[in-house]
């Protein structure tokens, strides 16, 4: 059968009296009882509640018939009469209501059950009756006495804990299974079996007063300051234990939980600071106590879930506990997943990560620090527990194996997404552990797990060089390379350096050098430098600082630590390299007080490379030493050295140096007053450069020296000279610079030297204008020699000599004015001479000159006849005339011409037969007479020059006229031709004034009248071939009669055409003859058909039109109307 147990609470209103009155239970259903008059069960008086009454309790055996089936059942208290408890269910029915007994098999014990009831109550008065219908308050009290009841029994259950045994526990379990059914779901009996719904009193109340009486029992704990009062009266001694029960509880009755009762049972469930065996001990008895009741490791996990779910930290003090009751996998040298490395399976930890209190979890676990004494693994779970912004202050505080921090860290940053933010963390945390590693120094270190740690600072190595994609964040590469050096410097000295031990690791050290040069090569994804107008900066300004933190790692292995930096400054000067030589100068320049603050092999690699660069710069700068003067030159004294020396124009090696070079390269250099200030002002720089260095600047020195006194004597070279007054202001600049302390004193040294130069420029341009003039007047001459031939002299001689290279003094005269130069010409002839330079280009003068040589000879021949004493020569003499005649002979006349000429084109009174004479060459040439017009203007520069255009255009006008005359005359034989009689008044007029054309030769320019230029421009139009085609059809008269006549209308003209078609049949030169007669009357139909013998002028000019346009599409119309 099955055994149950009821208990209840026998309410004071009975006034039961233990010693004499008796309490019973009577049902309905149970076989063999009779229904509601056998007394099914006694129960008897267990404790005396005060003013709740007596904790009641009895036992019977029922047959297993009984089970899983509703039974109605009251309690009746007999004290010389029976009387059933009352229960207060509302609203009130007429049925009896009693109690519902169901005995769950699948919460049965070892077939016990125990039945835990509330508060048998009387029958109310009548007063009580009233009352509760008047305040509707009924189902308070009735609640009221559960909860009351609920407690005790709750009580009464833990008490089985007083002793702990694994009987007790499994006792517990399942009373604390059946005390939660029953009171959870509270049934009754109303006429059937029904849930007591009305009462509102279930599940969650329930949830409630188990969680309370909970907190209540694990007060003294939790708070042992504050109840000192309950310390005594601990049901469950061992806070461990007490833990573990109200954690079973919880998980066995399905119970939520706040947030304060996670942290609260985390607390009671955290390890106390005792020795390790005592812990041990404790720990291996509470297992014998659950051992076949339930499955602690499981409700652990559940616990630090539901703590993670709900962000309870305190969870974390809680790991040691699962460690002891689920022991993790401890494999230091094998790969593993990281939630088994850290004995944290099935824990989704990483949320916790995530916390953006950071500072929480660390403080907790500094509370707890003496955990990690008690459970090896603890610290790989805190460190894959906390988030990885407190990880390196964990490192730093709480004592770990070198190794484990290695391994943590590495499971830590695998597939990390590195932001701004978590970037500074991971570079703090890397620094941090190069801290640790600092301090393993004095640490031995066993072989296996000196060989671990190295592999895992190579793979720390890798992830970062693969993730960390911006290079701000070198340190964190640069680091993690660091450790590597470290590490291998750990190596345990007792372990032999067998072959494959010295193979590992130089692979380790090949593997860092390539991952660093990629990383690199990733990072550095711009040219090295950025270019402005005036400068160039680093296009990542942390580059320098990058390079100095990899360079300087230094290696357990020379040769590596060699290599190593080898090859990185390989890389570097290949990037230097890639800019411009110009660029990898002012690169290395703009960076050069850096230089003193990194690694020296930093600098000298941007030394070298600019270095180098200089002689391909000066290819394509020429002011160097000016682009890195803003800078401290006295840093790079080699540099300024081989700039100074790439850019003379004499190499070493060579001979002294043409004195013309070096001459125009210190006044066309722009650097050269660098040079000059390094003898002044800069003397500290002057003395740390190249003996090269200083024989070129001692040259540029004499050579300036040279040519300034030499100018300054006036017996300088003219070309010496002509380069100085080129480049003056460079002159002015270097004498500036040489002369400082002069300066200083004397202000006016400074004017005298420009006026001295200005005295110069006047000497040698005269001389040069004077040359050309001398130049132009020769050509001349030798132009004319066909008429009459000058004797010159020595004037010629002394035009071919090369005056660059003879001394100034020697051709002017120097310091004297007027200025003369030693060409043997007199004033007046080298006046006229650049007078005839100035008109050397202009045609008409040339005309004029020619004609007044033609003149001079032919009086010359006059001459000749008269003399009768001269004998008769078979071939003509050509007169020759020297310097005193050539005036009078030649250049008068010309000018004479020439000055008439512009005196007649100014007044408008030039004879239209000059215009002939003049510009006939220049017809189509329209620009040309422009230009001879503006040139004639030079002869009096100060007069006004407005009469220029009217001119030119009278002249082009005049110049078209015969053109205008022509069209004119074949519109009026094709008039005569069509037999037209309108008006044509305008072609008349026009025709009348070109037929007189030829009288108006003697009229002046000014004579070409508006009206003539009007009646011009109507036919200017009609070009040459226009007028052909008007001439062909003037010419065929009688064709175009016969057409007219014959053909009166396009109709006819169409079966004309016909016919001739026919006619022609397959006779190619008939069928020819036909197309040509089409084409030509369908070209010239405007004129044949469109025009009535009436027509004018103005119809005839729009007829043109169409025809005009026929002959733009078949040019050879004329040519066909003559087939």
């Amino acid at each position: 059968g099955v055994r149950v147990y009821f208990h209840a609470i026998l309410s004071k209103d009975f006034k039961l009296n233990p010693e004499t009155h008796k309490v019973f239970i009577r049902a309905e259903g149970i076989f063999p009882y009779e229904d509601w008059k056998h007394n099914i069960c006694e129960l008897n008086c267990t404790k005396h509640l005060e003013e709740h009454g007596y904790l009641i309790e009895g036992t019977v055996t029922l047959a297993k018939a009984n089970v899983d089936k509703y039974i109605p059942y009251k309690y009746c208290v007999i004290h010389g009469e029976e009387e059933y408890e009352y229960i207060y269910k509302y609203p009130v029915s007429s049925n009896y209501v009693n109690r519902c007994l169901f005995i769950k098999s699948t919460l049965l014990n070892n077939g016990e059950w125990h039945q835990y009831d509330d508060i048998v109550c009387t029958k109310p008065s009548t007063m009580k009756t009233i009352f509760n219908r008047i305040s509707g308050n009924n189902n308070k009290e009735v609640v009221e006495g559960k909860i009351i009841a609920a407690n005790i029994m709750l009580e009464n259950i833990f008490s089985i804990l007083g002793t702990w045994s694994p009987e007790n526990m499994r006792s517990f379990i399942f009373q604390m299974r059946q005390f939660y059914n029953v009171t959870s779901h509270p049934w009754v009996c109303d006429g059937k079996e029904m849930p007591w719904t009305e009462l509102n009193f279930g599940t969650q109340q329930v949830n409630d007063l188990l969680l309370k009486y909970m907190r209540k029992i694990a007060l003294p704990f939790i708070a042992p300051g504050s109840a000192k009062a309950l310390q005594e009266n601990k049901v469950i001694k061992s806070k461990l234990g007490l833990g573990l029960t109200i954690l079973t509880a919880v998980e066995i009755l399905g119970l939520p939980a706040f947030k304060s009762d996670l942290a609260d049972l985390c607390s009671l469930l955290c390890l106390d600071k005792v020795s390790p065996q005592a812990i041990l001990d404790e720990i291996n008895y509470i297992k014998k106590v659950f051992a076949g009741v339930t499955s602690l490791n499981v409700h652990l996990t559940n616990l630090c879930q539901r703590c993670i779910d709900d962000q309870v930290d305190q969870w974390v003090w809680i790991i040691p506990l699962l460690h002891f009751f689920t022991p993790p996998l401890q494999y230091d040298h094998l790969p593993m997943e990281e939630d088994v490395w850290a004995g944290l399976e099935g824990l989704p930890f990483a949320e916790t990560r995530k916390k953006q209190d950071t500072g929480t979890l660390l403080q907790l676990m500094k509370e707890k620090r003496y955990l990690m004494d008690l459970d090896r693994t603890l610290v790989k779970s805190w460190i894959c527990v906390l988030p990885l912004e407190s990880l390196a202050i964990f490192i730093e505080d709480f004592s770990s194996g070198l190794l484990v921090t290695l391994q943590g860290v590495s499971y830590r940053l695998e597939n990390i997404d590195l932001s701004w933010n978590s970037s500074k963390v991971v570079e703090t945390l890397l620094k941090t552990l190069l801290c640790t590693l600092d301090e393993e120094q004095g640490r031995a270190l066993e072989a296996r797990s000196w060989q671990s740690c190295l592999n895992y600072c190579l793979k720390l190595h890798k992830m970062v060089c693969k993730y960390i994609k911006s290079g701000r964040w070198f340190m964190i590469p640069a680091t993690s390379a660091m450790m590597i050096s470290k590490v291998a410097k750990l190596q345990p000295t007792a372990v032999s350096r067998d072959a494959v031990q010295e193979i590992s690791v130089v692979e380790v050290f090949d593997e860092t050098l390539r991952d660093t040069r990629t990383w690199f090569r990733n990072a550095l994804d711009k040219k090295l430098l950025k270019e402005y107008l005036e400068h160039v900066t680093f296009s990542f300004s942390w580059e320098l600082r990058a390079w100095h933190e990899f360079v300087k790692i230094s290696f357990p292995d020379e040769q590596f630590t060699e290599r190593w930096k080898k090859t990185l400054l390989a890389d570097l000067e290949r990037r230097i390299q890639e800019e411009s030589p110009v660029n990898q100068i002012l690169g290395y320049c703009c960076q050069h007080h850096q230089f003193t603050q990194l690694d020296s092999s930093i600098g000298w690699c941007f030394c070298n490379c600019a270095t180098e660069a200089v002689t391909a710069a000066c290819q394509t700068q020429s002011n160097l030493l000016d682009k890195i003067s803003s800078y401290n030159m006295g840093q790079f004294s080699q540099l300024v050295s081989t700039i100074i020396v790439k850019s003379w124009p004499i190499k070493s090696g060579q001979s002294g140096g043409d004195f013309d070079d070096i001459l125009h390269h210190v006044l066309t250099w722009p650097d050269i007053k660098h040079v000059f200030s390094f003898n002044g002002t800069n003397t500290q720089l002057l003395e740390k450069l190249t003996g090269e260095a200083k024989d070129i600047m001692a040259t540029a020195d004499s050579v300036f020296t040279s040519v300034t006194d030499d100018m300054k004597k006036g017996c300088i070279l003219v070309k010496h000279l002509e380069e100085i007054l080129q480049h003056q202001e460079q002159l002015i600049c270097i004498w500036e610079i040489k002369h400082q302390k002069l300066l200083s004193k004397d202000k006016g040294v400074l004017q005298e030297l420009k006026e001295l130069l200005q005295r110069r420029q006047e000497e040698v341009t005269l001389l040069r204008r004077e040359k050309k003039a001398i130049g132009t007047f020769l050509s001349m001459c030798r132009k004319v020699q066909a008429s009459v031939k000058v004797d010159v002299g020595e004037v010629e001689f002394q035009h071919l000599e090369d005056l660059r290279s003879k001394r100034l003094n020697r051709v002017v005269n120097v310091g004297e004015r007027p200025l003369q130069t030693y060409y043997s010409l007199s004033p007046k002839l080298k006046e006229f001479a650049q007078k005839m330079h100035a008109f050397r280009n202009s045609l008409i003068f040339q005309q004029f000159w020619e004609e007044a040589a033609q003149k001079a000879g032919e009086e010359y021949e006059s001459s000749g006849e008269e003399d009768e004493e001269e004998e008769e020569e078979e071939d003509s003499i050509v007169p020759v005339l020297d310097l005193d005649n050539v005036f009078s002979n030649l250049i008068s006349p010309c000018f004479v011409s020439y000055e008439r000429l512009y005196d007649d084109l100014r007044s408008g009174s030039l004879a239209l037969s000059a215009v002939d004479k003049i510009f006939q060459e220049f017809t189509n040439h329209p620009e040309v007479i422009k230009t001879e017009l503006n040139t004639i203007c030079k002869l009096r520069p100060g007069e006004a020059r407005d009469w220029v255009d009217q001119r030119f255009q009278q002249i082009q006008q005049y110049h078209e006229m015969h053109l205008t005359f022509d069209a004119a005359k074949i519109i009026a034989d094709v008039k005569e031709s069509l037999n037209l009689s309108g008006d044509f008044s305008v072609l008349e007029n026009l025709l009348d004034i070109t037929a007189k054309l030829e009288s108006y030769k003697t009229q002046k320019l000014d004579s070409i009248s508006p009206e003539l230029m009007d009646a011009k421009r109507l036919l200017q139009g009609i070009t040459v071939n226009r007028r052909g085609c008007l001439r062909e059809l003037a010419q065929q008269k009688e064709f175009v009669c016969w057409v007219r006549e014959a053909l009166r209308d396009t109709n006819e003209l169409k079966v004309f055409v016909d016919l001739a078609s026919i006619s022609a049949g397959e006779n190619d030169m008939d069928v020819d003859r036909v197309a040509c007669f089409h084409d030509a009357v369908h070209g010239y139909f405007s004129l044949l058909y469109e025009l009535r013998q009436e027509s004018g002028f103005e119809d005839f000019m729009h007829c043109l039109m169409k025809l005009w346009r026929a002959l733009d599409s078949d040019e050879n119309l004329p040519k066909k109307l003559v087939s």
